[in-house]
């Protein structure tokens, strides 16, 4: 009996020139390490959709900082202090001493309006919330906050602001060297097509 093999996609590390590293499916290279003209394409067009925060330099570390993601599907604008009361309730919810003064808990809270910053509407705004220790943000982050706002329940996805923003500067890291393949590979074929 001869049993059924499933085609499966082999993915190799392959080296471009620009000194990129991309992966890609096998059978989309060449005999001479060469990307086909169709994966080129579609790097290209994936490349100029994706939205990428830009980064002049390695993002500053804020140990004591999360994100607080908002949803996508809310048509409320949460304000500076609605977040804040529904952090203060969580805190105070959690505190088991009664020298827990958890005003102080929360040492501020920034917008960044994303959204707008990468033009792109599937892109959700999120806060900066700075506390005053790892130990806060930590029972914070346990599980997402809920906020109560025009009688609508929403939950907001809290995340540690550096695993965030350092997941953020290695996709604009990987963007950048992607842009500087397609530049060079774009350079060859000038190259190529002006010597014909």
């Amino acid at each position: 009996m001869i049993s059924k093999i499933e085609k499966t996609t082999v993915f190799v590390r392959s080296y471009f020139p620009g000194g990129v590293n991309y992966d890609v499916p096998r059978e989309e290279i060449d005999e001479n390490g060469q990307m086909q003209i169709e994966t080129y394409q579609k790097l290209k067009k994936r490349l100029n959709n994706r939205k990428v925060r830009y980064f002049s330099e390695q993002p500053a570390k804020k140990p004591n900082a999360l994100l607080a993601i908002l949803p996508l599907e809310s048509s409320i604008n949460i304000t500076h202090q609605q977040l804040y009361d529904s952090l203060i309730d969580r805190l105070k919810s959690i505190a088991n001493d009664d020298d827990y003064n958890v005003e102080e808990r929360i040492i501020s809270i920034e917008f960044v309006p994303t959204s707008c910053l990468l033009n792109s509407s599937d892109i959700p705004n999120e806060f900066i919330v700075d506390c005053d220790t790892n130990n806060t943000k930590r029972l914070l982050m346990e599980q997402p906050l809920k906020l109560v706002a025009n009688k609508q329940t929403i939950h907001i996805d809290l995340q540690s602001y550096d695993e965030n923003m350092q997941r953020e500067y290695e996709k604009f890291i990987k963007s950048e060297k992607y842009r500087e393949l397609i530049k060079n590979h774009d350079a060859a074929m000038k190259r190529t097509t002006s010597k014909k």
